[in-house]
């Protein structure tokens, strides 16, 4: 009994710091077997996540999205360290869009691809290799270990690995 509530605690743990602080390139993929369709657009400020007609950019209001993607699988909150407030994690069968406070407004810190039966318009999802990444947006503006990053005015699209292996896609604000 003693071992299940460590473990739990460790679990919580964990999700707090990953709401509280931002995405995080140790994020494990979730497999789903759900297919659908979307799609990511570049605009003068950044790439923008869509999902089955929802446009997703960082740092837009929160509360119209949610309402148009519909009841989450799982949602957590705890107190942001980006902002003064709550920060809220909304989980769906693909991807995840994590909030920071902005006065009464809750605005897109990051939304996480967590699957391939979601991919960016270009066309890249978690089975895309680096090859595939750089002949779809060209040489990243910066390059590290298990990363690669596109960086705009507003927003950095990041293409996290594990090895060759692409663990996820995250669209995330430069505001916070």
């Amino acid at each position: 009994m003693k071992n299940k509530i460590i473990a739990f605690a460790l679990i919580a743990t964990t999700a707090l710091s990953l709401v509280a602080c931002g995405g995080s390139s140790d994020t494990k993929v979730i497999e789903s077997s759900n297919t659908t369709s979307t799609t990511a657009t570049s605009t003068n400020s950044g790439y923008v996540f869509s999902y089955n007609g929802t446009t997703i950019p960082v740092d837009a209001d929160a509360a119209p999205i949610i309402e148009a993607l519909g009841e989450p699988n799982s949602y957590f909150e705890s107190p942001s360290c980006a902002a003064e407030g709550i920060g809220k994690l909304y989980t769906y069968n693909d991807f995840e869009i994590q909030t920071y406070p902005d006065g009464d407004t809750d605005l897109i810190l990051y939304v996480l691809l967590r699957t391939d039966n979601v991919a960016t318009a270009e066309g890249i999802d978690l089975s895309s290799s680096r090859d595939d990444i750089i002949a779809a947006y060209g040489d990243p503006t910066e390059e590290a270990t298990g990363s690669m990053k596109y960086t705009t005015d507003t927003m950095t699209l990041v293409f996290v690995f594990d090895g060759d292996s692409l663990v996820s896609i995250e669209y995330d604000s430069l505001k916070n």
